[in-house]
């Protein structure tokens, strides 16, 4: 983290720089700063086809994987490592950027990014860093009727 980016602010200063700030909320088990990464109306990836869309839905998603430790430092299923090698890469056209992370294992990582009015720029679809996590899926809220 740069003298500049503060963990409170709302996304990243540069879409290249939204990996690292995502690894370093992961490691200070910062959920606030998690949600900030991602806009109000993002859409998020979860297992079995299921997606958490919206700010709401996100932080449940992420306070399950964080609670049950599966969260790495770059994303990835498994214990927080710190330092672990991760090259992230943006490709910007205007407002929109397609982030790109690798891990130091050759896992892919892929996100859409926008920039903010106000020059922040936080993702808006992520399709990959909760797709493996089981624990991230809502719990069930009913049961069906057997007759």
């Amino acid at each position: 983290m740069t003298t500049t980016e503060h963990a409170s602010a709302v996304g990243a200063s540069a879409p290249e720089a939204l990996e690292a700030r995502f690894a370093a909320c992961v490691a200070a088990g910062d959920l606030d700063g998690i949600v900030g990464l991602y806009a109000a109306d993002a859409v998020v990836s979860l297992p079995r086809g299921r997606e958490a869309a919206g700010s709401a839905a996100i932080r449940s998603a992420f306070a399950a994987a964080l609670a049950a430790g599966v969260l790495g430092s770059v994303g990835e299923p498994g214990p927080v490592v710190s330092g672990a090698a991760v090259s992230a890469r943006a490709v910007v056209t205007g407002g929109l950027a397609m982030t790109t992370s690798t891990t130091a294992d050759g896992t892919v990582r892929t996100q859409v990014a926008r920039r903010t009015a106000g020059g922040r720029w936080v993702w808006v679809r992520d399709g990959s860093r909760l797709r493996e996590v089981e624990a991230c899926l809502p719990a069930p809220t009913g049961h069906l009727a057997v007759a």
